[in-house]
C-alpha cells in the first residue's frame, strides 16, 4: 500500500512510538529551548504543536502517555489546552525536570538535549544517565510535514511574494535599508505571518547578504533579500535580487546563470534522490560555466536548507547530505552565489517533494527584478 502523502501530527506520534518500540525504549525525553528559528528544530512543537515561551521537555512513554514540563509557570493554562496527559509549568524547569525524570534507567532515549541551556541540559542529563541519543531516529521517522504544515508553508509563500511586491513598490532612493526592512516585516505580519526572518541589504556589490543597516539606497544598487515569514510556526523562504534602476548586461547575464543553476537543482528534487544530488546539480552547472572555485567554501557552504519552526529536516542542501528525499518534505533551494563580475546575488524557491517530483510553492519564480524608485522625501 502506498503511504499517504499528507500526514497528521497523530501519524507522527505513532511513527515515533513504533521507533521507540523497535529500540526497546520505555520513555523518550524530547527537549526544546523554546526558540523558533528558520533553520533549527523545535522538537516539542514538532511533536505536539505546542510552542513554549521558555524551554520545555516532553516525556513520551511507550504507552503513548505524554507529560509536558514547561516554563514559565504562568503558561500552565495555555499548555493544558493542548491535550497532554499531564502538564507541569514551572519557573525553575531544571528543578522540575530533576523531580519528574526517573534517574538511572537504561530504557530511555533523549532528543534535542544539546539545544538546551547549560544548567537545564545538565539537570536532564544527570537524571537520564544511561539514556541513548535518539535525535537522528526521531528526525528520520518524522521527516514529512503534516497537511497543516504544508498548507502553512503555501500560505507563507504567498505572504513572502506579497512582501516582495511591497518591497519593490516601497523602495526609495535615499531610504535607509533598515526602514525598508521594517516596513516589509510589518506588512507581512499584517497578512498573517506570526514571525519573520528577513535579510535585506543593498549596495553596488556585496560579498554576502547581510542584516539591514542605516545605509541609504542609491541608484545602481542591487537589493539582496531573503523573505522568510512563518505561519502557524512553519517557516518558508524566497530569495530575490532587485536592481535599483536598469541593470547592466553583465548583471543580467550572470543572474540568468544563477537561475539556470537553480532549475538544475530543482530538477533533481524527487522521492528517492539524495539531497546531495540537488546541490551537486547546481554546483556542476556553475562549474561548467567556469565558476568551480566559487562553488565551494569559503564562497559557498550550502545551496538551501530545511525550513524549521518544528523540524529542520531534511537539513542542508549540501553535497555531503545523503538524506533520501521523501514525499511531504519541504525545504528551500537557493544557489545564492558570489561571482567575481557582480558580487553576491540571490535566487531561491521553497519546494515540496511530491510522489513524482517537486512542487514549487512560490507562484512567481526568481528573475532579476527591477525597481525604479522615487527619491525619498
Amino acid at each position: 500500500m502506498t503511504a499517504p502523502l499528507y500526514i497528521t501530527r497523530e501519524d507522527r506520534r505513532r511513527a515515533v512510538l513504533l521507533a521507540m518500540a523497535e529500540s526497546r525504549l520505555d520513555r523518550l525525553v524530547i527537549c526544546s529551548n523554546g526558540l523558533t528559528h528558520i533553520d533549527q528544530s523545535n522538537l516539542v512543537a514538532h511533536m505536539t504543536g505546542f510552542h513554549s515561551i521558555g524551554p520545555s521537555v516532553l516525556l513520551l512513554d511507550a504507552d503513548g502517555a505524554t507529560t509536558l514540563l514547561t516554563s514559565p509557570r504562568d503558561d500552565a493554562e495555555r499548555a493544558a489546552s493542548f491535550g497532554f496527559s499531564t502538564v507541569e509549568a514551572a519557573d525553575d524547569l531544571a528543578a522540575c525536570a530533576a523531580r519528574r525524570l526517573p534517574g538511572v534507567r537504561k530504557s530511555i532515549g533523549h532528543a534535542g538535549l544539546r539545544s538546551m541551556p547549560r544548567r537545564l541540559a545538565g539537570a536532564i542529563a544527570t537524571r537520564c544517565d544511561g539514556a541513548v541519543p535518539f535525535d537522528t531516529r526521531l528526525f528520520q521517522v518524522t521527516a514529512r510535514k503534516t497537511l497543516d504544515e504544508i498548507e502553512a508553508a503555501r500560505k507563507g509563500a504567498r505572504i513572502a511574494e506579497k512582501g516582495l511586491a511591497r518591497l519593490i513598490a516601497s523602495a526609495r532612493i535615499g531610504q535607509p535599508e533598515c526602514d525598508l526592512a521594517v516596513e516589509v516585516n510589518l506588512y507581512m505580519k499584517s497578512l498573517g505571518a506570526d514571525d519573520s526572518f528577513l535579510m535585506l541589504n543593498a549596495g553596488p556589490r556585496a560579498d554576502a547578504v547581510m542584516p539591514s543597516s542605516e545605509r541609504r539606497i542609491v541608484q545602481g544598487d542591487l537589493i539582496l533579500c531573503e523573505l522568510s515569514p512563518s505561519v502557524d510556526g512553519q517557516f518558508v523562504q524566497i530569495c530575490r535580487t532587485i536592481s535599483v534602476g536598469d541593470p547592466d548586461p553583465v548583471t543580467r547575464e550572470k543572474y540568468a546563470l544563477l537561475v539556470a543553476a537553480m532549475h538544475c537543482g530543482l530538477a533533481r528534487v524527487k522521492p528517492g534522490a539524495p539531497m546531495g544530488d540537488v546541490c551537486a546539480a547546481i554546483d556542476d552547472h556553475l562549474s561548467d560555466a567556469g565558476y568551480a572555485q566559487y562553488s565551494r567554501p569559503p564562497f559557498i557552504r550550502r545551496r538551501g536548507h530545511g525550513l524549521g519552526g518544528g523540524s529542520f529536516f531534511p537539513g542542508d542542501v549540501a553535497v555531503d547530505n545523503q538524506t533520501i528525499l521523501e514525499p511531504g518534505m519541504v525545504f528551500v533551494v537557493h544557489p545564492n552565489q558570489f561571482l567575481p563580475e557582480t558580487g553576491y546575488m540571490m535566487c531561491g524557491e521553497p519546494v515540496l517533494v511530491t510522489r513524482t517530483g517537486v512542487e514549487i510553492l512560490s507562484g512567481q519564480h526568481a528573475s532579476l527584478l527591477v525597481a525604479r524608485p522615487e527619491i525619498s522625501g
